[in-house]
């Protein structure tokens, strides 16, 4: 079935309606940034306003990080062995946390945000160029979703530079004390946003099918 771009951002607008309750996973590390940022603050002074943001950030971001953790070594198992998946998940998760720890540079928080969607949309290119949809099934496993993995794939490309651009662009027009309130909502934003857009590719799916 043929659609216009019309009716493909009706479609996609659509899907936003009557969302589900969202997980307080998704809510908890925003909680700690907007909590422990204003105390930091506080207690350093304002001659310390870098490593104030640092330090709440990198809570926040300790916090996001362990509760995707097992998530990350699942789908990690998917391709690699224990071993390797155990040492690529600690070496994810502890880089970008030892980073922040040694930089009390708000603009390094904000840039390891944009790092993130460069190398999760890199991978996926990645598998559109080798013309696989090996890391799209380890995000959705189920049976039902297989026909989907190759659109899913290219979805996430878009996805991920998608928020790429938004983020540079948060940093370039908002100032960093603000931008941190954009990024503790903003897994509220990237949930609300992939489901909508993995909905999107299930009915054009669908309606090629028909």
């Amino acid at each position: 079935m043929h659609r216009t771009p019309f009716d493909l951002l009706r479609l996609f607008l659509s899907l936003f309606q009557d969302m589900p309750p969202l997980s307080r996973a998704l809510y908890l590390p925003g909680a700690v940034l907007l909590l422990s940022y204003p105390v930091l603050s506080v207690a350093l002074g304002s001659e310390n306003g870098g490593q104030a943001f640092a330090t709440a950030f990198l809570l926040a971001l300790a916090v996001r990080i362990g509760m995707g953790f097992e998530g990350m070594v699942r789908r990690m198992l998917t391709r690699y062995s224990a071993l390797q998946a155990t040492t690529f998940a600690l070496l994810l998760a502890g880089g970008p946390l030892l980073v922040i720890a040694l930089v009390d540079d708000p603009l390094w928080c904000q840039r390891m945000q944009s790092l993130f969607y460069v190398v999760i949309g890199g991978v996926f290119l990645q598998d559109i160029l080798h013309g696989r949809a090996t890391t799209a099934a380890s995000f959705w496993p189920d049976e039902e979703m297989r026909e989907h993995l190759p659109n899913l794939t290219r979805m996430m490309v878009v996805y991920n530079f998608g928020f790429l651009l938004l983020n540079e662009t948060m940093i370039r027009v908002v100032d960093p004390s603000h931008w941190l309130l954009f990024w503790a909502v903003l897994p509220i934003i990237g949930h609300t946003v992939l489901r909508a857009m993995v909905l999107t590719v299930i009915n054009l799916d669908a309606g090629h099918e028909a």
